[in-house]
């Protein structure tokens, strides 16, 4: 039987996008921020989930850098460490390559459209569902 080598070569590119996907998943995460380079690539149709993520890959290791941002009212410091366990858990597993580190950078954060708070609030109320309408008292007319 003849001998030959079995090689796999997993790009960083392939790599960033399993990381922003794993990132997509994480409550409290709302999106990827990137650079002016990112921005440019994202209009001109690449695909934003590598946005923001910079992937290092040396000898069997890598290192995943992370620019994020995330929603208001959320624990900063609990999405970062989300992030960190869900990202090194997802890349390890489809990768077998070994995550030496991921490094958050929260550099925005967002609110939630007015909307979708009046909408949350109104689910959370025992009832809500059954009041279509609520009706003012009108003000007096004016006395002449």
């Amino acid at each position: 039987m003849a001998n030959f080598k079995r090689r796999v070569s997993i790009t960083e590119q392939v790599i960033s996008s399993i990381a922003g996907i794993a990132a997509a998943e994480v409550e409290g995460m709302s999106g990827l921020r990137g650079n002016v380079a990112d921005n440019i690539k994202a209009i001109l149709g690449d695909e934003g989930r590598r946005r923001g993520v910079i992937t290092k890959e040396e000898n069997g290791r890598v290192h995943i850098t992370m620019h994020v941002a995330v929603e208001y009212g959320y624990p900063i410091h609990e999405v970062a460490q989300k992030l960190q366990e869900r990202v090194k858990m997802e890349v390890e597993a489809m990768t077998a390559l070994y995550v030496s580190g991921v490094d958050i950078f929260v550099s925005d954060l967002t609110i939630p459209e007015r909307e979708e708070r009046i909408e949350g609030l109104t689910e959370e109320l025992p009832g809500s569902d059954e009041i279509d309408a609520i009706d003012l008292p009108r003000s007096r007319s004016r006395r002449r």
